[in-house]
């Protein structure tokens, strides 16, 4: 049987043996540690681990990198030294909200009208885009609405 831990453990059993596991590190096991292990938090690896890791791995989100541009728009290149980091590009900003969109959301907010909100109280953007009078970007309405909550 092999068994993972995510921390430290220290399994021990009524015949004196004591087995101790390392974060991360898979060892093999007879049943009886391996049960007593699992007991104490561990867990068995097997292809149903392996799966349950890969799906927490897929649930993060992934940063978009954009091309890092000097204070005159040009383009910056990477640093040859400092090989583990790439200078050239960098993480996607959102764009800072304006003051009217922010102002915007915080009326609709005081209005309190539900059909201009979804069910878990985010603005609807077809009734943002209509009271703005134009279309506003989700990135846009994204960073106003951030701005409010964290405010």
């Amino acid at each position: 049987m092999k068994i993972i831990s995510e921390k430290p453990l220290r399994v021990a059993t009524l015949g004196g043996t004591v087995v101790l596991f390392e974060p991360g590190v898979v060892r093999e096991m007879s049943e009886e540690i391996g049960l007593l292990a699992i007991q104490l938090g561990a867990k068995e690896y097997n292809d149903k681990y392996v799966e349950e890791q890969k799906a927490e791995v897929a649930d993060f989100e992934e940063v978009e990198m954009v091309r890092a541009r000097n204070e005159k728009g040009h383009y910056i290149a990477d640093d040859p030294s400092t090989p583990d980091v790439n200078e050239a590009y960098v993480p996607k900003k959102a764009p800072e909200p304006s003051s009217d969109l922010v102002t915007l959301l915080e009326k609709m907010m005081d209005e309190g009208d539900p059909k201009n909100f979804k069910a878990d109280g985010y603005p609807k953007a077809a009734a943002v885009n209509k009271a703005m009078g134009q279309t506003v970007s989700s990135d846009e309405r994204d960073s106003a609405w951030e701005s409010i909550l964290n405010s």
